[in-house]
């Protein structure tokens, strides 16, 4: 897979004969897949660009103070986001624009929060038969504040489209968690789903691993990685790092 890093607010450089990128805008022509990381970035700003084809994109930023703005604007195509997130402190804005016909976007975050952090999604649907799927998962720490706000917009003519928003926050410890999940439809003919939840692990699938001979720290991590793992795809190198997150909070 080809790694794209984002390091002091910029893109260091990277070419390949797939994408152009000019000025923080990447355009992507084929079919493709791309690991982004962001280190040290607390103001950047980039536009995605989907033409005609199939992209999967795998994002992540650990240990970081970030703030970041990104548009995905997909063109006659199909974009597929897996993205985690470890971080001191978060601000970020993504922007989904689906343009043409029967354009699609599968978005999946998986986060642990564990300092001030808040989430903006934005989806636009600008064509008829567009369809969104947006899954957010998060674990928010003792202390930490973590905010999803998730805007799904269908322009009155987009017939047929799809939209589908899911946001769940596990807490561990008194925190400040919220979730504000809004449809904004202009139309009847169209499938719209949402769900919110903010709660913490079930005593009884702790207690079930525990009846196995597994221990109460170990029983929670395996419950924490099967919660954020279950939708996110994630590089092997991404994957050690969160395992090595997971198992150094809960000791």
């Amino acid at each position: 897979m080809n790694k794209i890093l984002v390091n002091k607010n910029k893109i260091v450089d990277y070419q390949d004969d797939f994408i152009k990128i000019v000025d923080g805008n990447i355009y992507i022509y084929k079919d493709s897949e791309y690991e982004i990381e962001y280190i040290d970035s607390d103001n950047v700003e980039i536009n995605f660009y989907i033409n005609d084809s199939r992209v999967m994109i795998r994002e992540s930023s650990f240990d970081n103070n970030i703030r970041v703005k990104n548009t995905y604007n997909i063109n006659s195509g199909y974009l597929r986001v897996d993205k985690f997130y470890n971080n001191k402190n978060t601000y970020e804005e993504v922007n989904i624009n689906l343009n043409n016909i029967s354009d699609r976007i599968d978005y999946n975050f998986a986060n642990i929060g564990s300092g001030d952090e808040e989430y903006v999604i934005n989806i636009n649907h600008n064509c008829e038969k567009t369809v969104s799927y947006i899954n957010n998962k998060a674990i928010a720490l003792k202390n930490s504040r973590v905010n999803f706000i998730v805007n799904s917009r269908v322009d009155k003519n987009c017939i047929k489209s799809i939209l589908d928003q899911n946001t769940r926050i596990v807490t561990m410890g008194e925190c400040d968690t919220k979730i504000q999940p809004n449809m904004f439809i202009d139309l009847d003919d169209v499938e719209a789903r949402h769900g919110s939840v903010v709660g913490t692990f079930k005593n009884d699938q702790v207690f079930y691993l525990m009846s196995k001979g597994i221990s109460y720290n170990n029983a929670l991590k395996l419950l924490i990685k099967g919660y954020l793992l279950s939708k996110i795809e994630v590089s092997q190198d991404v994957r050690v790092r969160i395992m090595e997150i997971i198992d150094r909070y809960w000791r």
